[in-house]
């Protein structure tokens, strides 16, 4: 890798590839676009600064604009991780969530073929892309995203791996659980929020009927090795999806409390009404990953959680 693109470069998963992207002494340039949608990003809550970073303000939205940026640039490598990703705010703008999360894709990869002539492209994907399915959630299993932001990531799935099949594109997606770790600027997900609500004295949230929810989750420096072994291993892993996760399974009451214990404080949970669907039970079976590139994930999730701590 030299030249790389990381759509979603300012997001938390971004913001943690960009840094250990820079770290790599072959890479010579990192692009990123941003919106400037969201005024505190990860990217600047780390603070991380090279000479290789191009912060560009652009839109995957825009044809144009992504024409202009492979004429520009000769990359190699392209991460396109930029989504609308917050399960809510999908909700309530359906249009803007498949504007951003499947127009967007279909932009890139058209841009790509049209324009570029790189040699590995991850695609950003999800595990919301299954749906309601048997568990744990397997690569063969069909894509099947009811809700907003579920339906998004099944289409933008099936239009990644349709760029591999009808045009040989070296695509590979990710469907990762989730992820958790240091600089995470969005306080919807259950971890940052956690943290940041005990710290401001106010009571952790649970949606109510949420409780006993079983996920999985992954610290965010982990899946950054996923996804570098998958671009890694393209020769193997192209035209693929790959389920990306840690294998530890824990209810959501026991994430918030192990968080409760790890900040030393007696608060009670406050119960809420939620009003958006949510899928009940999620976690994936990565033994795929693993057979073709060797990742594993090793990171225990009160270890992970004590490390997210300590940095917030």
């Amino acid at each position: 890798m030299k030249q790389v693109l990381v759509t979603g470069g300012t997001g938390f998963l971004g913001s943690h590839l960009v840094k250990r992207l820079v770290a790599d002494e072959n890479v010579e340039a990192v692009v990123v676009p941003s919106t400037k949608i969201r005024a505190n990003t990860s990217l600047g809550a780390m603070g991380l600064t090279s000479p290789k970073i191009s912060l560009l303000e652009g839109d995957v939205r825009d044809f144009d604009f992504l024409q202009k940026l492979f004429a520009e640039y000769e990359f190699d490598t392209v991460f396109h991780l930029g989504a609308m990703s917050e399960v809510r705010k999908c909700q309530a703008n359906s249009k803007l969530a498949f504007d951003v999360n499947i127009g967007g894709t279909v932009n890139l990869l058209e841009t790509i073929r049209l324009y570029g002539n790189v040699k590995r492209i991850i695609v950003s994907s999800s595990d919301k892309a299954y749906g309601e399915a048997e568990l744990p959630y397997k690569e063969t299993d069909p894509l099947a995203g009811n809700g907003i932001y579920e339906a998004s990531k099944s289409c933008q799935d099936l239009v990644a791996r349709s760029y591999h099949f009808n045009f040989g594109m070296p695509v590979v997606v990710t469907r990762c659980s989730n992820l958790y770790g240091p600089f995470d600027m969005n306080v919807s997900r259950i971890v940052p929020n956690t943290i940041r609500l005990i710290r401001s004295g106010k009571a952790p949230v649970i949606w109510k009927g949420s409780e006993a929810s079983i996920r999985e989750f992954l610290y965010v420096e982990e899946a950054v090795d996923a996804y570098l072994a998958l671009a890694e291993h393209i020769d193997v892993t192209k035209g693929q999806a790959y389920n990306v996760g840690s294998g530890q399974r824990t209810e959501v009451k026991e994430l918030v409390e192990e968080l409760i214990s790890i900040l030393d404080t007696s608060m009670s949970i406050d119960y809420q009404e939620k009003s958006f669907p949510e899928i009940t039970h999620q976690y994936l079976d990565s033994t795929k990953i693993a057979r073709d590139t060797g990742w594993t994930a090793s990171v225990s999730l009160a270890d992970g959680l004590g490390y997210t701590v300590a940095q917030a």
